[in-house]
């Protein structure tokens, strides 16, 4: 069980760095087709994040994304799913 979790947590972490590649690639692609050049992105992620709140809520968000995960690691144990059934 311990190495099916493992491998799911590493599959789910892939397919989202691939997700993320893919939607950076959208982004820049689409600022060259348009003629604002491939430096407008780094200009336009100075504004994302700009506030202390955002940065708060962003981090926490990131926080409830990987600490269920983390545990799951260590354990090698999913929750139980006996609500569904």
């Amino acid at each position: 069980m311990m190495n099916k979790t493992r491998k799911l947590l590493l599959r789910k972490y892939a397919i989202l760095l691939l997700l993320c590649g893919l939607s950076l690639l959208y982004l820049y692609l689409g600022d060259w087709m348009f003629g604002y050049g491939l430096d407008n992105i780094s200009y336009i992620l100075n504004y994302l994040l700009y506030t202390p709140s955002e940065k708060l809520t962003a981090f926490i968000m990131l926080l409830c994304l990987v600490i269920p995960d983390i545990k799951q690691w260590i354990t090698g144990h999913q929750p139980e799913r006996g609500g569904e059934r």
